[in-house]
C-alpha cells in the first residue's frame, strides 16, 4: 500500500512526478498496489492523476483547515480506513525464527475495499456529495454513467449512491405523517439509481425491440416524459431486458434504497427542506406529467424524487416495517401488493414527503404511476 500526503507542493514537484509517482502507478496497474491519499492542504487535485485514487479523508476538508482537536479525530478515521483495506498483522517481536527456511508467501493483492459504512442521517449536502465522489473513485466509475446496449446505444443515466445508515420513516412530530411510517435505523449498501424516472423514449425502445405493446401516454406527449400506465410486472420485465442488454444487474430499488436515495442525508420532510413549492416539484394539478429533469435535483443529483409520478419499488408492502423494506420481491409473477414512493402530479403535498408510502397490486398500471431503476454495483 502507498499512502500519499497531498498538497500543492506535492502535485507541483517535478521529482515526485518523474521519479516517485510513475513507480507507484505502475505497481498499482500491474501488481495490485493500493494507493490512498490524504489531503493535507487545499490543492487543485481534480485534474491530476491523484483524483483517480481513493482519498482516505474528505478532499473538501483538508487537514490544514482544521483545529488540533478536529485533526486528531480526522487522523483516527484515516487510520480506520487504512486498516479496513490492510489490517495490521500481529507483532513479530516475540516470535522465534523458523528452524527451516519458510516458503516465500504468495503475492496477495489488496482486496477491493469500500470505506466503512457511516450514518449519513443529518449530513449536509457537501458532505454527502463528497462521500458519493469518494465511493465513485473507489469503484473507478464516474458519479454518473450510462451502460451500453447491444446495439451500441446508451442506456439510462445512472448515479452512484454511496452506502450508509439512516433513519427510515418519519419522526412522530412530522406534519401529515401516517402510522405506517415507523422510524427505524436502516443500512443500505452502495448501489446506482436512475437519475430520472424511466422515460417513454427509453421504454418505447424496449417495447419496439421486444415487440410489446407501447404504454398509453394519455395524449400528454412521450419522449422525455416519464412512462406511465406501467404495471409492476412491466417494470420487472424492462429491468430484466436491460440486464440482458448490458450484462449488468438492473432491478427495481428496495423501499429502503428509494427513501435513502431520496433523502440524500436530509432529515426534513422533503429533500428541499420542511416544505416544497410548485417550482420544486410537480403535484396537486389536473393536467398530467412534465418532462423529467425540469425541477432541481437533490444532493446526489437525482431529479423528481418528489412528484410527477409515483414510482414502483421492488419491495412488498409491510405496514409495520418488519424487514420487507430491505428486500426485493424476486418472483416476477408475485401477486403481493408492492410499495410506491414519491407522490405524483395529481396528489396533495403531504404525499410527496420522503417518508410517505403507498401500495398497489402489481398488475395495476395507471396514469399516475411510473418507475425508476436501480443497478447493483459490482465490487
Amino acid at each position: 500500500m502507498a499512502v500519499l500526503l497531498v498538497s500543492p507542493e506535492f502535485l507541483a514537484s517535478k521529482f515526485i512526478a518523474e521519479n516517485e509517482l510513475p513507480l507507484l502507478l505502475k505497481a498499482s496497474q500491474k501488481e495490485g498496489l493500493t494507493i490512498l491519499w490524504i489531503p493535507v492542504r487545499p490543492s487543485h487535485y481534480t485534474r491530476t492523476v491523484i483524483a483517480k485514487y481513493q482519498a482516505a479523508h474528505d478532499p473538501e476538508k483538508p487537514l490544514s483547515g482544521m483545529n488540533r482537536a478536529k485533526q486528531d479525530g480526522a487522523l483516527v478515521e484515516i487510520v480506520k480506513k487504512i486498516e479496513a483495506i490492510a489490517p495490521p498483522s500481529s507483532s513479530p517481536s516475540t516470535a522465534y525464527p523458523p528452524s527451516t527456511p519458510a516458503t516465500p508467501p504468495a503475492i496477495i493483492r489488496p482486496a477491493f475495499a469500500l470505506p466503512s459504512i457511516q450514518n449519513v442521517h443529518g449530513w449536509s449536502a457537501p458532505q454527502v456529495r463528497a462521500l458519493q465522489s469518494q465511493i465513485a473513485q473507489v469503484l473507478k466509475s464516474p458519479v454518473e454513467f450510462r451502460d451500453t446496449l447491444e446495439d451500441g446505444s446508451p442506456g439510462p443515466t445512472m448515479v452512484v449512491i454511496p452506502g450508509g445508515r439512516f433513519l427510515m420513516g418519519s419522526p412522530p412530530d412530522e406534519p401529515e405523517r401516517r402510522d405506517n411510517e415507523r422510524q427505524h435505523e436502516v443500512e443500505v449498501a452502495s448501489f446506482a439509481l436512475g437519475k430520472y424516472a424511466v422515460t417513454f423514449e427509453e421504454y418505447d425502445r424496449f417495447a419496439t425491440m421486444t415487440k410489446r405493446e407501447k404504454s398509453d401516454g394519455q395524449g400528454w406527449g412521450r419522449m422525455r416524459r416519464p412512462v406511465i400506465n406501467v404495471a409492476w410486472f412491466d417494470a420487472m420485465v424492462y429491468a430484466e431486458w436491460l440486464s440482458q442488454q448490458t450484462g449488468q444487474t438492473y432491478r427495481l430499488p428496495t423501499e429502503a434504497e428509494w427513501e435513502y436515495a431520496c433523502r440524500a442525508g436530509t432529515t426534513t420532510p422533503f429533500y428541499f427542506g420542511t416544505t416544497i413549492s410548485p417550482r420544486q416539484a410537480r403535484y396537486g394539478l389536473s393536467d398530467g406529467t412534465v418532462e423529467v429533469g425540469q425541477f432541481p435535483a437533490n444532493a446526489w443529483g437525482l431529479h423528481d424524487m418528489h412528484g410527477n409520478v409515483w414510482e414502483w419499488t421492488g419491495s412488498e408492502y409491510d405496514e409495520g416495517y418488519g424487514g420487507a423494506e430491505l428486500r426485493t420481491v424476486s418472483d416476477p409473477n408475485a401477486s403481493v401488493r408492492q410499495v410506491l414512493r414519491g407522490g405524483s402530479w395529481d396528489v396533495r403535498l403531504e404525499w410527496l414527503r420522503s417518508a410517505s408510502r403507498y401500495r398497489r397490486d402489481p398488475c395495476d398500471g395507471n396514469p399516475y404511476v411510473g418507475f425508476r431503476l436501480a443497478r447493483t454495483l459490482a465490487l
